[in-house]
């Protein structure tokens, strides 16, 4: 039995490609995972079945125990065997030997003797290339890697979250899953690529709610109806006190503009009012006090709960109207549904990697790119969209990790 977490953060099963000697070292190989660099044993060929850990994920105490991966010798059930992962068990993004690894890993047979240690003996046979998966038969294996922030609603937090408006109308942002693992969900069409910011999500809606009437009204309906514009984080339907005033101030920008049904969703970038970054490192050039905001997506939804995407031309349209930047267009062209044809130079997704999500932002010179987002609409008219980040961004952000400044977007 595998159990997958909702934002997919998982592990995976696949495939080793492209095995190669490292140039610096005689005891590791790189290989290809994903479109990712990894370090890998010797022992790994190109073929190999194996389970990746992306640099999202933090490994469970039984698996790094059973396993032998901790860097203390007296965590792990072999204490004459050392690993090289710390007690808290992040997967990083980092320069070994002067080349990039993004994750960890690891054979079939790890998952088994964590499994067995807890359960006993298990063949499990069901393992099938694209499985995904944070726990096995009951047994952790691993999770999302999150710091805490101390905002309200955050996990360690003394003030709870406000309990979430009653709407069908009022959609949260679906969780972008990483272009490499779910490109052979692109069909043959256009394909809009664009920069992905790094700021802090929120979304704006106008809305039908459901009220209740006072006891004391008895001569009013049961329950009434009424449009109210309501905001919220990527995850809580309430405005929440991170960026004092910026989310609240947009908000009132946005609220005699929107249409009935319409629920808009943008990226705030730069410095909250107090004059504090907003992501550290990403303010995009953006002064002291002084914030910006990207419309990136745009739906009508009816009362009955059905949510319809706006296409990309209708989002960038939105955009001029409410006073909002568009998304930044990198490249919008045919995809073939298994290239990009000859005329454009270079023919696959895993090509974005070096030409496209690298660099610098086109938002500012001094600040790296954080990756890309490809937008396509699917084989059912539905408008969807997968990411891929930066080596660099996935560098800065393990530094930053290892600080303990995490990413206020895992808070909300």
């Amino acid at each position: 039995m595998l159990t997958v977490s909702s934002d997919g953060n998982n592990a995976i099963v696949t495939t080793l490609g492209s095995v190669r000697p490292h140039p610096n070292a005689d005891r590791v190989q790189l290989a290809t995972v994903l479109g990712e660099q990894v370090v890998v044993g010797l022992d790994m060929a190109d073929g190999d079945v194996v389970i990746y850990f992306s640099s999202n994920l933090r490994l469970s105490p039984e698996y790094l125990s059973q396993n032998n991966l901790y860097s203390n010798s007296e965590l792990n059930v072999d204490t004459s065997a050392k690993g090289y992962f710390g007690k808290n068990g992040r997967v990083r993004a980092q320069r070994f030997r002067g080349e990039m690894s993004n994750g960890y890993v690891a054979d079939i047979q790890s998952i088994q003797r964590t499994v067995a240690s807890v359960n006993g003996p298990s063949t499990m046979e069901y393992f099938q290339v694209g499985d995904e998966f944070t726990h096995v038969e009951g047994v952790k294996i691993c999770e999302k890697y999150v710091i805490p922030h101390r905002t309200p609603g955050a996990p360690g937090s003394r003030k709870k979250r406000v309990k979430e408006p009653v709407s069908e109308m009022f959609w949260k942002h679906w969780d972008t899953k990483h272009l490499l693992r779910e490109s052979h969900r692109i069909p043959a069409g256009v394909v809009y690529i664009e920069e992905k910011i790094h700021g802090t999500s929120a979304r704006t809606g106008k809305v039908l709610f459901k009220t209740e009437r006072p006891w004391w009204k008895f001569w009013a309906p049961t329950v009434s109806e009424e449009w109210k514009v309501v905001s919220g984080t990527r995850r809580v339907d309430h405005i929440g006190a991170h960026i004092p005033g910026v989310r609240k101030e947009i908000e009132e920008k946005l609220a005699p503009h929107l249409r009935k049904g319409e629920q808009v969703y943008y990226e705030v970038f730069g410095h909250s009012k107090t004059g504090a970054e907003i992501q550290s490192g990403f303010s995009y050039g953006c002064k002291a006090c002084e914030y910006r905001v990207i419309l990136y997506r745009a739906t009508i939804t009816t009362p009955d709960g059905h949510c319809v995407d706006l296409s990309r031309e209708a989002v960038y349209r939105r955009a001029d109207e409410l006073g909002m930047e568009r998304p930044p267009l990198l490249w919008k062209v045919y995809y073939t549904g298994s290239d990009f044809g000859e005329a454009s130079g270079w023919c696959t997704f895993e090509d974005l990697k070096d030409r496209l999500a690298c660099g610098k932002s086109v938002l500012d010179a001094n600040t790296i790119r954080e990756g890309v987002v490809v937008w396509f609409e699917d084989d059912h008219g539905n408008w969807s969209a997968l990411k891929l980040k930066s080596d660099e961004y996935l560098l800065k952000e393990d530094k930053q990790r290892e600080k303990g400044i995490g990413d206020v977007e895992d808070d909300q």
